[in-house]
């Protein structure tokens, strides 16, 4: 017992992450809390999720906020990520598009796959900015390539549908393939419609370079 209290008390962080995992959240609420204060920018972004979720304090979604813009501030991903997420469909806060955007901006800057799925949906929805298709396939393929599923499957829609340009069979199904091995099951949505124009040939060349990407983790894929 000594042993462990002497690990908890030099490695809050640590001892808060565990009792979050194990589901204690009144210990992570108390490992977290100091050091938030503190400044640290993991610590707010947990103690933000904590707040938001209800987990070990009574939820406010304000005071989540809160920690995720200090969090994101500090240069933290999750944090901005979070705080986008919150003004994007005005939890805690009004929708307020532009600062979502803004801090879904922040966050790609250490190459989040979330937050530049959130680019690509507000480029291809027009939520705060004008629709643009090529660059909402930009975002959903930077995210797509590392492995974000829902953003493989609105690239693979783009394709498919022709949003941007020509509309491609093929490569959707490729796309959309890939997304299902990330655990996308809708993506028959685009498999089904793409595989009635694509001779058996095309399909299963199509299903070989979908192995082929997913394996080679998202280096060998079509762009």
């Amino acid at each position: 017992m000594l042993t462990t209290t002497t690990v908890v008390m030099s490695d809050p962080l640590t001892a808060g992450k565990s009792a979050v995992k194990r589901g204690d959240y009144s210990i992570a609420f108390r490992a977290f809390s100091p050091l938030a204060n503190e400044g640290n920018a993991e610590a707010q972004a947990y103690l933000g999720n904590l707040y938001e979720q209800g987990f070990g304090v009574l939820q406010d979604r304000k005071v989540a906020l809160t920690w995720y813009e200090k969090a994101g501030r500090a240069g933290n991903a999750q944090g901005q990520h979070n705080a986008g997420v919150f003004h994007f469909e005005g939890r805690g806060v009004e929708k307020n598009y532009p600062a979502a955007y803004e801090w879904f901006l922040r966050a790609t800057d250490s190459d989040y796959p979330p937050s530049e799925y959130m680019l690509g949906l507000m480029y291809h929805q027009g939520h705060g900015v004008a629709v643009n298709f090529e660059r909402a396939r930009l975002w959903f393929l930077k995210a797509a390539k590392q492995g974000y599923a829902n953003a493989q499957f609105m690239y693979a829609y783009m394709i498919q549908s022709g949003e941007g340009e020509k509309s491609d069979p093929p490569k959707a199904m490729v796309w959309a393939l890939v997304s299902e091995k990330n655990g996308k099951s809708d993506a028959v949505a685009i498999t089904v419609p793409a595989s009635m124009t694509m001779t058996e040939l095309e399909i299963s060349t199509a299903e070989r370079i979908a192995n082929e990407c997913y394996q080679s983790n998202y280096q060998n894929c079509p762009e």
